[in-house]
């Protein structure tokens, strides 16, 4: 790569990890093109973008920005996952592609400047979505006002039978 090539690589990766501070780092080695576009295009939907980087380059914009601690993972082919929103739905989304192609794998991850292992990653991405957590906790608040509903019913109906009980013994009078 000629010298000016080389900054702006730089430059744009930190441009990158500022904007987008989550990362899955990826070994993409022996995966067809085709499959990896297919990883990108699903990537992107989810507000994603899923970059082969150099690794060279990519020690420099990491330590440009103060990230430490990914040195050990940046050998061989390596694409990164830029992640912007749902840290989880992503690791979903890879461990699921590794699943379809074995020689696909993540090596680690920065979640909020903090370095992740492949096992904490799956771990992550084994965690339900925030849709799904989100729903849990509406049941779980929504169960109590329900059955407060549900009682209060009750107690209107009884008091409904009782004035109904009440009538209908007077007219009989």
């Amino acid at each position: 790569m000629v010298k000016q090539n080389k900054a702006d690589e730089v430059a744009f990766l930190v441009s990158r990890l500022k904007e987008r501070s989550n990362l899955i780092l990826t070994n993409y080695s022996g995966i067809k093109v085709k499959d990896l576009s297919k990883l990108r295009k699903m990537l992107r939907s989810k507000n994603t973008e899923y970059r082969v980087v150099k690794n060279t380059l990519f020690k420099r914009a990491l330590k440009e920005v103060g990230i430490e601690g990914l040195e050990d993972y940046l050998k061989g082919p390596v694409a990164v996952a830029f992640i912007k929103e749902e840290i989880g739905e992503i690791a979903k989304a890879l461990k699921d592609f590794a699943k379809d192609f074995e020689k696909f794998s993540y090596s680690a991850g920065i979640l909020d400047r903090v370095v992740y292992t492949r096992e904490q990653i799956k771990k992550i991405a084994d965690l339900p979505t925030m849709d799904v957590l989100l729903a849990q906790a509406m049941s779980l608040i929504n169960g109590p006002a329900r059955g407060v509903a549900f009682g209060m019913n009750q107690i209107i109906a009884s008091v409904a039978r009782g004035i109904k009980a009440v009538a209908e013994s007077r007219s009989q009078q």
